[in-house]
């Protein structure tokens, strides 16, 4: 088998048929077919199986396609590894970092790195961790700047960087912050922004809520993407949302409020990840440098 049978076979996945896999791929349908067929003859199991909606993989064709794409990323590591050896070039590191994590840390790294590698290139995505640990395992992120999440570790090299909380913000104005040792009593009332109910935070806040015998947040905006600038959403209204306290002075106009912490407890662990037996570039490596000394 060659290596681009695997990804004939992940182009058909990905694509859900043979159609389009084959117009991205450059080759007819009919010899993207073949190509199929002959990775089927040659493990003797059909890998998938077609449907009023395109092709889906069988049971065996799902085991195989979780092999392949680790294959095919090990393959394409080495690549990189054997060019970089070649050409010594610092080429593009590719980094992501979840939108509550300070941005003086990432700004801070990433303006050393680019002053002290001129030719090298950054590729930068802000996005909640979860989305950004599934974009570093499936090969699209070298490093990523995140809350260290309780499971999955075992597939990542992991470097912990520092321990912080998160908070329930309020604009300046909020009449809550006039009153001290607030419950989550006091916040029942109140409209928030949160995150879709996929991501931890929000499952967190919802449970906490659960615990004290109260409904869910009043949910009046609810978003699938991160970032500072969601705070001017909500800028001179009443309502709440979840951000860094420890980076709250970059958030101008907002401040947490003084609610107990055995009421809501978002202390977390921040760190880097990278994909475990992946490649990492001298760039990689520095940058790791550079984030461990910022937080020093």
């Amino acid at each position: 088998m060659e290596t681009r049978d695997l990804e004939y076979v992940l182009a058909v996945h990905l694509h859900g048929g043979i159609g389009r896999a084959a117009e991205v791929l450059g080759l007819t349908q009919p010899a993207l077919s073949k190509a199929i067929q002959r990775v089927e003859a040659l493990i003797g199991v059909p890998l998938f199986e077609r449907t009023a909606t395109g092709m889906t993989p069988t049971h065996a064709g799902a085991l195989f396609i979780q092999r392949a794409k680790r294959i095919h990323l090990e393959y394409e590591d080495v690549l990189k590894e054997m060019q970089g050896l070649k050409t010594g070039e610092q080429g593009v590191l590719r980094i992501g970092y979840s939108p509550s994590i300070p941005t003086g840390l990432i700004i801070g790294a990433c303006r050393q790195i680019i002053k002290e590698r001129p030719v090298a290139r950054l590729r930068i995505s802000g996005k909640f961790a979860r989305d950004l640990i599934d974009m570093l395992n499936d090969g699209n992120l070298d490093l990523v700047i995140v809350p260290l999440p309780e499971n999955r570790l075992a597939d990542f090299r992991v470097w912990e960087l520092f321990s912080d909380r998160l908070a329930v913000m309020a604009d300046d104005s909020h009449p809550l912050h006039q009153r001290r040792n607030l419950g989550l009593s006091d916040l029942a009332d109140q409209e928030w922004l949160l995150p879709s109910s996929q991501f931890n935070i929000r499952q967190q806040v919802e449970y906490a809520f659960r615990l004290k015998g109260l409904p869910p947040p009043a949910l009046r905006i609810e978003i699938d993407f991160g970032g500072t600038f969601l705070f001017n959403l909500i800028r001179g209204t009443r309502m709440l949302a979840i951000g860094g306290a420890e980076a709250s002075g970059a958030i101008l106009g907002f401040r947490p409020l003084d609610l107990r912490q055995d009421e809501l407890n978002l202390r977390r662990m921040v760190g880097i990840m990278a994909r475990r037996g992946a490649y990492l570039s001298p760039l990689a490596e520095r940058m790791i440098v550079l984030l461990e000394q910022h937080v020093a």
